[in-house]
């Protein structure tokens, strides 16, 4: 997420050709708003996009944390979609 936060935030271009139309493409479903980046969808709201440091405390959270729901991967995915996060590989 670094090159499309850099690309949004910045104007600076990856210096390989192929990495910057990738990034120009990527750019156009993100918005930065008040220093945190965060993923536009058709029929979602925002989705703020976090650092993998922090995926696994989010997933840890939902699955074992206050709610204590013992979800499947999928299952657990959507519920971190509709609790407003977002990662690539997600």
């Amino acid at each position: 997420m670094t090159p499309v936060y850099n690309y949004l935030a910045y104007g600076t271009l990856p210096s390989d050709q192929k990495e910057a139309a990738v990034t120009r493409r990527r750019a156009c479903a993100y918005v930065i708003l008040d220093g945190s980046l965060y993923r536009r969808g058709f029929s979602i709201p925002l989705l703020k996009c976090v650092e993998e440091e922090r995926v696994d405390y989010i997933l840890r959270e939902i699955h074992e944390g206050i709610n204590d729901q013992h979800l499947g991967g999928r299952s657990l995915a959507r519920k971190a979609l509709r609790a407003g996060y977002y990662w690539p590989a997600m």
